[in-house]
C-alpha cells in the first residue's frame, strides 16, 4: 500500500486519544508514577522523518533544542508539515522514511514531598508510532499510535487542508488535536524540559479545564507571519477530560492569534477561550449548564544565545452549582510564568529555568501554588536522535508542604 493510501485510510479513520483528567494532571506535578501522562502529548514533535525528506539536521527548525521550534519550525508545521514554498506543489510520497519515525524515553524520577518517605522509579513511558506530511497538493494527515503507561495502545489522528500561497493561505484541521497548546508560539509552543507549565493547566478551583488535546475542528488564515484561527470542539467532562463524543450537545469555541516577528521564534500569541459544561455536580444540578472564560497572552524574545519568555491566563467560571459554595456561583483564577534559555556557545547543551504561580480562586487569600523548574538538555548526536535532560522542579502550595521532583530522562527518536 502506498503512503498516500495509508495516510488516508489512516486520518479518515480517526481514532481516540487518552483522557486528560485534571485529577491526573494534577498528579503528575506532585507524584512519580503519573507525570507521563502529560508528556505524553508532546510526542509528535520530534519527528525525524523531515530532517531525512530535507537532508538537513533538527537545528534547521528548533530552537534552543527539540522539540521547541523556531521560525522555520513553525512555518513547516502551519503549512501542513511541508515548507511554505511547497504550497500548491504535488508531493513526493514514495518514500515512507520521509513520512514514518519512532520515538521512545526511558525516565528515572525521583519524587519527595516534605514529611513524607522520598519515591523514586524507572519508567518507560512513551513508545511511538508517526506517519504525517502532505499526500496531495491540499491535503495533509497526521497519525499516531503511542503505547501508553498502562501497557494499552493508542491512536490518534488530524486532517490538514490548505489551498493559497506562500505568505498568503487558508485551510483547516479537523479530528483528534494539538488545539491551542503545543500548537502556538511563545510558550504555547513545546517546553523543552520534561514538566509542563502549569498555568496552561487548571487555573480555576471549581472548572478543571485545561490547554490540552481536543476533538473538533479548525479554521485558519495565515497572512505572513501572522496566523489567526477560530476552533469548535467538544467540552470536557467532569474529570477535565476530552473524549470523543464529547459530555454533552454543547460545544467550546476558541480564538486564537499567533504572531512570528523574527526568523529566531520570537513571537506573541493571544487566546480568547469560551467553553460549556453540563453536571458539574451531578447529584445536586445534574442538568445544570456552567460556563467559563479562558483568556491567554505570551510573549518570547530570542537574541542570540538567550530567550526571555513570559505569559499569563485568566480564567473564570459562571453559573456553578450552589453546592460547591462559591460566592456568586462564581470562580475566578489567575496563573502567569516567567522563563530563560541560555544555549551554551560551541556546544549543544542548553540551560533553562522557570518561575510559574497559580491562584486558583482570587478571592480568598493564601490560595497560591507557586513553582520553580530548573535543567537542562544535551543533544547526544547530531541529528538530534538521542537527548538527554535533567528537570527538577520545586512545587511550594502557600499554606501547604512543598514538593521536590527531579527527573532524568533520555529520548530516542528514529
Amino acid at each position: 500500500m502506498s503512503v498516500f493510501s495509508l495516510l488516508l485510510l489512516a486520518t479518515l479513520g480517526g481514532g481516540t486519544g487518552p483522557a486528560t483528567a485534571d485529577a491526573g494532571r494534577a498528579a503528575a506535578r506532585n507524584y512519580v508514577a503519573t507525570y507521563s501522562v502529560a508528556y505524553l502529548a508532546r510526542a509528535h514533535a520530534r519527528i525525524p522523518a523531515w530532517a531525512r525528506k530535507y537532508n538537513m539536521n533538527c537545528s534547521g527548525c528548533h530552537y534552543p533544542a527539540p522539540p521547541r521550534l523556531n521560525a522555520t519550525g513553525q512555518r513547516f508545521k502551519w503549512a501542513g508539515y511541508r515548507m511554505p514554498e511547497e504550497i500548491g506543489e504535488a508531493p513526493n510520497v514514495d518514500k515512507l522514511q520521509n513520512y514514518v519515525a519512532g520515538h521512545a524515553v526511558t525516565q528515572f524520577e525521583w519524587n519527595k514531598t516534605a514529611g513524607q518517605p522520598a519515591n523514586n522509579t524507572f519508567a518507560v513511558p512513551e513508545i511511538g508510532l508517526f506517519m504525517a506530511g502532505p499526500f496531495t497538493k491540499a491535503f495533509s494527515g497526521f497519525l499516531e499510535f503511542q503505547r501508553l503507561p498502562d501497557g494499552t495502545t493508542d491512536a490518534a489522528a488530524t486532517l490538514l487542508g490548505m489551498w493559497g500561497k506562500q505568505g498568503a493561505y487558508r485551510g483547516f484541521r479537523i479530528g483528534q488535536m494539538h488545539a491551542i497548546n503545543e500548537w502556538g508560539v511563545a510558550g504555547f509552543d513545546r517546553n523543552i524540559g520534561a514538566q509542563d507549565i502549569a498555568p496552561l493547566g487548571t487555573v480555576t478551583a471549581a472548572i478543571p479545564f485545561s490547554f490540552d488535546m481536543a476533538v473538533g475542528a479548525e479554521a485558519f488564515m495565515v497572512r505572513g507571519s501572522n496566523r489567526l484561527s477560530l476552533q469548535i470542539t467538544n467540552g470536557i467532562d467532569r474529570d477535565g477530560g476530552v473524549t470523543p463524543g464529547g459530555p454533552g450537545p454543547s460545544k467550546d469555541v476558541a480564538l486564537i492569534d499567533q504572531l512570528l516577528y523574527d526568523n529566531a521564534g520570537s513571537g506573541v500569541e493571544a487566546v480568547a477561550y469560551y467553553g460549556t459544561l453540563q453536571g458539574l455536580d451531578t447529584a445536586t444540578a445534574p442538568t445544570l449548564k456552567s460556563h467559563f472564560w479562558r483568556f491567554a497572552f505570551s510573549a518570547n524574545k530570542i537574541s542570540g544565545n538567550v530567550e526571555v519568555l513570559g505569559g499569563a491566563v485568566y480564567g473564570k467560571d459562571l453559573d456553578l452549582p450552589a453546592s460547591l459554595g462559591f460566592t456568586n456561583n462564581a470562580d475566578k483564577g489567575l496563573g502567569w510564568w516567567v522563563s530563560g534559555q541560555y544555549y551554551v556557545p560551541t556546544t549543544p547543551l542548553v540551560l533553562f529555568a522557570r518561575f510559574e504561580s497559580v491562584r486558583p480562586n482570587t478571592d480568598v487569600s493564601n490560595n497560591s501554588v507557586r513553582y520553580f523548574d530548573a535543567g537542562t538538555v544535551l543533544p547526544i548526536n547530531l541529528p538530534q536522535y538521542l537527548r538527554a535532560t535533567l528537570d527538577y522542579r520545586l512545587t511550594s502550595p502557600q499554606g501547604g508542604v512543598k514538593t521536590n521532583d527531579l527527573i532524568a530522562e533520555m529520548q530516542f527518536n528514529f
